[in-house]
C-alpha cells in the first residue's frame, strides 16, 4: 500500500502557508512527481525568474499533521450514509469548529478525497 501525496494545488498552499518539513517527493508545475532517496528540504524546490516551478510533495497524513503541530487545525473526516464522506476542520485545543462560510455541501466518495479539500479549505483559512 502506497500513501496518497497531496496534489500540485496543494503543495502549492503549503508552500505558501510556511510548510517546511523534508519530504521524499516534489511535484513540478507540470504535475510530475519526482521521489529522492533521503528526504528533501525547501532548498531543493527550483525557482525560475524568483517564480516557484517545484514545491515540496508530502502525503496526505503529513500535511495534516503539520496543520495540526503547527496552525492547530484538525481535520476531521466521517464517513457518511449513502456511501461517501465529508469534512470538518477544528481549532486545537478548543475544538471550534471553523471553514469557509460559502464552502458547498460535497459528498467525497473516498476518504483521500475528503482529507485533500478538508487540508487545502484550512490552508485558505490561515
Amino acid at each position: 500500500m502506497t500513501e496518497e501525496l497531496v496534489t500540485l494545488e496543494t503543495a502549492k498552499l503549503l508552500k505558501e502557508k510556511g510548510f517546511d518539513w523534508k519530504c521524499e517527493h516534489i511535484i513540478g508545475c507540470n504535475k510530475v512527481i519526482t521521489k529522492y532517496d533521503l528526504p528533501q528540504s525547501m532548498s531543493c524546490c527550483t525557482e525560475i525568474d524568483g517564480e516557484p516551478v517545484e514545491f515540496l510533495c508530502p502525503t496526505l497524513y503529513i500535511a495534516q499533521k503539520w496543520l495540526r503541530e503547527n496552525k492547530k487545525l484538525h481535520i476531521e473526516i466521517s464517513y457518511m450514509y449513502g456511501d461517501y464522506w465529508t469534512y470538518d476542520i477544528l481549532t486545537i485545543p478548543e475544538h471550534d469548529l471553523v471553514g469557509l462560510s460559502d464552502r458547498p455541501i460535497i459528498h467525497y466518495k473516498s476518504y483521500e478525497e475528503a482529507l485533500e479539500a478538508g487540508i487545502q479549505e484550512a490552508l485558505k483559512l490561515i
